[in-house]
């Protein structure tokens, strides 16, 4: 089957967390397989060089969205957490303009292990994209998904604190012993993994692939930290269990930023299957996408 050459992109913001629709965009850019189409809010200031940007109104009216994805093999979704569980009009509007392959905004944890799902409940309204999309492929007319699920975003782990580092007070929080080993991605292998995906229509049609840069550890990430700065940290160790309450009680109180501490509880535990090279079947060879050296991705992460 031939690639998938005409792209519609929906979320290439620069700003925010994960940034990850420009980083998709410069890898699909630079293949030029690729037809690059960047759907967007008017209110939006997104304005990548070198593609072709269609602004709709600020609440994607699926009428604007269906003329948006006319003539597109596929749709790639890179929104943040305000569209999650509001996809439900972009996979319409994709089936009525005949888009042959959609990729939801997956780009994260296991999905659909159900240990993962219940640690922390926010990604479920993931789970239930995927679900609507798997019935939406059995109606038959040609159209397809691929989650693509990449483990923690290496640049947002290190950066933001999440991964318990702090880079400029050098002070880290290890959890348990910190040897447990979990999956991690790099933006621009992630950018590769969606440019692969599209290569490979075919073997990737409805399915769950598994891409990673490294399996890595919190003892691993410390060694290299301390590395590339040169410097000591000063370390502090924390229980899993201890780590859970204080996540469920903030999720409780409605406080999701810090209710974070449970997707980190689900990618440390074994049998959560964010350790995709022993848990999953990891796609990387078959994408092209590289395996790349943990010291080398914090150094060039610390240096910025």
């Amino acid at each position: 089957m031939a690639p998938l050459r005409k792209v519609a992109v929906v979320g290439a913001s620069t700003k925010g967390m994960a940034n990850l629709g420009s980083s998709v965009i410069e890898e699909l850019k630079a293949d030029p397989t690729f037809e690059v189409t960047v759907v967007s809010r008017k209110s939006s200031d997104t304005a990548p060089d070198g593609v072709k940007v269609l602004k709709l109104a600020d609440d994607f009216p699926e009428e604007e969205l269906e003329k948006a994805f006319a003539g597109q093999d596929a749709v790639v979704m890179t929104t943040n957490f305000q569209v999650f569980g509001h996809e439900g009009r972009f996979i319409d509007a994709a089936i009525k303009a005949g888009v042959k392959r959609f990729i939801p905004s997956e780009f994260g944890s296991n999905t659909r292990n159900q240990n993962t799902l219940a640690m922390f409940p926010m990604m479920g309204s993931k789970a239930r994209t995927i679900s609507e999309l798997q019935a939406k492929a059995r109606d038959g007319k040609g159209f397809t998904w691929t989650a693509i699920c990449v483990g923690m975003i290496a640049e947002i782990g290190l950066t933001t604190g999440f991964f318990g580092f702090d880079l400029q007070g050098h002070a880290a929080t290890i959890w348990e012993d910190g040897n447990q080993k979990f999956s991690s991605s790099t933006r621009a292998n992630i950018g590769k993994a969606v440019c692969g995906v599209l290569k490979h229509p075919e073997s990737t049609a409805n399915q769950y692939v598994f891409v990673s840069s490294f399996e890595t550890s919190m003892n691993e990430l410390l060694s290299a930290l301390e590395q590339a700065q040169g410097v000591k940290y000063s370390i502090s160790h924390t229980k899993t269990e201890d780590e859970v309450a204080e996540g469920k009680a903030m999720l409780a109180k409605g406080d999701f930023m810090k209710a974070h501490k449970l997707m980190l509880a689900a990618n440390l535990l074994p049998g959560y299957g964010n350790n995709f090279a022993k848990e999953e079947k990891l796609w990387n060879e078959e994408l092209g996408v590289p395996r790349e050296n943990v010291d080398e991705v914090v150094a060039r992460i610390v240096k910025g």
